[in-house]
């Protein structure tokens, strides 16, 4: 009886109210916006000259939450023509604190990269093969273009080998 009584109360009961949406997630502030530096219309051509190499097109996306890079590299390493395509998207993930990359090529690769700003750049890592790291830094120069550089380390980020190193020059 007691269980009859309890089970018509609860019945009686106004339902629970369904919780509030979270708010809209800003993405003027500053973190958001840390990589709004590289967005834009750029020739890329290897620092120190003045050869274009590829064409890339970054673009601010999702109501500004994110940027999307378009690449097509036409001139590879020697000047050997090429036909290369990466596409990336990249954005602050405000949970974890993170920038997070993912970026895609014509080649089948997808690289995962994480990372934040560091002394004015945007540094991000990914793992790679055999525990090796790569990095990516992105900082705005002061003459208005952007310079990128690649790394990869072997022994856990103790020590970086060169990899690739080109200059974004606005169109």
């Amino acid at each position: 009886m007691i269980h009859a009584i309890l089970f018509a109360a609860l019945l009686q009961t106004a339902p629970a109210a369904a919780p509030s949406p979270p708010p809209p997630v800003d993405c003027t502030d500053a973190d958001h916006s840390a990589f709004n530096f590289w967005v834009g219309d750029w020739d890329v051509s290897a620092t120190g000259t003045d050869t274009v190499v590829a064409r890339s097109t970054i673009s601010s996306t999702a109501g500004g939450c994110a940027i999307e890079e378009d690449y097509h590299q036409t001139v590879g390493p020697g000047g050997v023509p090429a036909t290369y395509h990466g596409v990336s998207f990249s954005a602050f993930d405000a949970r974890g604190g993170v920038w997070r990359q993912f970026y895609m090529d014509s080649g089948g690769s997808v690289t995962v990269f994480e990372g934040g700003v560091r002394d004015g750049a945007m540094v991000l890592q990914a793992p790679a093969r055999g525990g090796a790291v790569q990095r990516m830094t992105v900082s705005p120069e002061r003459d208005g273009s952007v310079r990128q550089r690649g790394e990869s380390s072997t022994d856990g980020g103790a020590t970086w080998s060169p990899g690739y190193d080109f200059t974004y020059r606005r169109r």
